[in-house]
Order: C-alpha cells, then structure tokens, then sequence
C-alpha cells in the first residue's frame, strides 16, 4: 500500500487554496507508478518523496501534475515542507528540497512553509496587445498604460508574464487558451494593486503546466515582488519590503500568500512566500500493477 496525504496551501480552511497530494515515501516506486497514482489521486500537482542524493539537501521529490512531471517543483515545496514537519519526517526549520536538478530552500513548520528564492530576477517589458487579447480585455482594462508599470517577464529564473489591469476587469477576465497555445504563452497571471494594503489581488491562467486557472502559485507571488520595484509600487530602498497576494476567489478557492521581496543596491535580489498548509486527508492507495 501507497500512503498519502492531501492538503490545501495557502489557506486556513479546507477545500481553499490550492491542493497538494504528498506522497511521504515513494522509495521503489516507478516513473509508470507514480503518473498513475498522481492520475487516481486528482490534484493538481502530486509530490512523492525520496531520499536525497545531494549531502547538502533534506530530501528528493518528483512531482507530477495532471500532464506531465514538473522539471521545479518550487509551488509544491511549501505544501510538501510543511506536511513532513507535521508528519516528523524531517525537523522543523531550514530545509533544502531536491527536484531535478534545482535545489529549494525553505522554512517549515507543521501549519506552514516559507519558500525563499534569489537572483537572477526578470523584468523584460512585454506587448500588451498579445496579452491582452489572451484574457479577452482592452487597452481601457490596463492599470498603467505608460511608464515603468506595463507588462513584463517576472520573476526569480524562468519568469512569467505578469499584466497589472483595474479593479474592474480582473474578474471579468476570460481566458483564450487558443490563442495563449498560438502565441507560445504558458501562464499569464494578471493583477490588481492597492498600494495603501500593499495588497495584489490575483489570476492565474496557467495551461502551458495542465492548469486552466491556478487558485495559489508561490513562484508567481514571488514574481510580483520583482514587478513591484521595478515599477515603483515598492520602494526600490536597500531592506526587505512585504505585500501580501490574494489569488483564487475567481476559482472557488481562495488563497493568501505572504510574501517579501529584498533590494540591495537597487536591484532585487531575494523574494519569499509563505503560506499556511491545512491538512484535508490522509489515506493509502493499492500499489498499481504495472504492465509487463
């Protein structure tokens, strides 16, 4: 028998946020056995865990989403940190989680996880009118049509197009996953900014990774941090400045990431999310038989 647990990122309650299976030892399990229990389990992204094979990490995952199996990981560390901690499988505190080839540094406890990022940091302008047709808005929905708070490429490493509208349009938004598969656009996550609440409420369409909307993503928060000092909505002053994203309403399942972006010099140089992780289940699943 296969255990697991289900939990919810990002949120306090059950059935919000975004949900995670855990997989707290998948040692002798197959690349064929793992899509298949993450198939029959039905979340958006299953983590099974492993030993490591790096002295200098805590432990290895692979994990899987309803397509394919994520090369990162990254979103999926704060719901996996946490649930170990809760489960005494690794201590509290600093952790390094191995995926691939990248290494995740985080801070867990049992309720929740910090996921910590750095450099290099995105933050190419983009065109507007791609974006905006991917969501079905105009050029009136934009929150800055000019200057510095445009669209760009955001965040720590690969990056994701980041397009700040009005209050108004962000629910409003409907997604053209056509036209995102022709213009080569994985992700579009659009935003609104309240300045006084240092608060950005969120969308996320994320078809590219087999998401059609992501009620909670960390690396994406993150990315906003970037966007934030780039544009002047955060100070661009030496220290770490806080904000707050809300994200999944639209979904049915709302989220709240805490995040910190960090400037020195100038330049961003470290971002962090952290969220509360809500256990919702835990069980065992048959071991799949797997073809000859």
């Amino acid at each position: 028998m296969i255990g697991y647990e289900l939990v919810n990122m990002f949120t306090d309650r059950p059935f919000t946020g975004s949900a995670l299976a855990v997989v707290p030892d998948a040692t002798g399990l197959s690349t064929a056995v793992m899509r298949c229990v993450a198939a029959e389990l039905g979340a958006a992204e299953t983590a099974f865990v492993l030993p490591a094979t790096s002295p200098h990490a805590s432990y290895r995952v692979r994990v899987f989403g309803p397509d394919a199996e994520s090369p990162h990981g990254a979103h999926s560390g704060v719901g996996t940190a946490a649930t170990l901690a809760r489960l005494g499988r690794v201590p509290p505190g600093r952790l390094v989680q191995e995926c691939g080839t990248g290494r995740q540094v985080l801070a867990a406890r049992a309720d929740r996880a910090t996921l910590h990022a750095t450099g290099p940091v995105r933050g190419e302008p983009l065109d507007r009118r791609p974006l905006l047709d991917a969501v079905k808005l105009t050029e009136a929905d934009l929150a800055d049509a000019d200057g510095d708070g445009g669209p760009r490429l955001a965040g720590f490493g690969g990056g994701f197009a980041v397009l700040p509208v009005r209050a108004d349009a962000i629910a409003r938004a409907r997604p053209d996953y056509a036209h995102m598969r022709d213009i080569a656009l994985p992700a579009l996550c659009l935003f609104t900014w309240d300045p006084a609440d240092r608060l950005a409420r969120a969308r996320l369409f994320a078809p590219g990774f087999g998401i059609p909307e992501d009620p909670a993503c960390g690396p994406v928060a993150m990315a906003l941090g970037g966007w934030l000092i780039v544009a002047g909505r955060l100070p661009a002053t030496n220290g770490e400045h806080g904000y707050t994203v809300r994200q999944g309403a639209e979904a049915g399942r709302p989220a709240l990431l805490e995040c910190t972006v960090t400037v020195e010099n100038g330049l961003v140089v470290r971002g962090s999310v952290t969220g509360r992780v809500t256990p919702v289940a835990s069980g065992h699943l048959a071991v799949p038989v797997e073809s000859p």
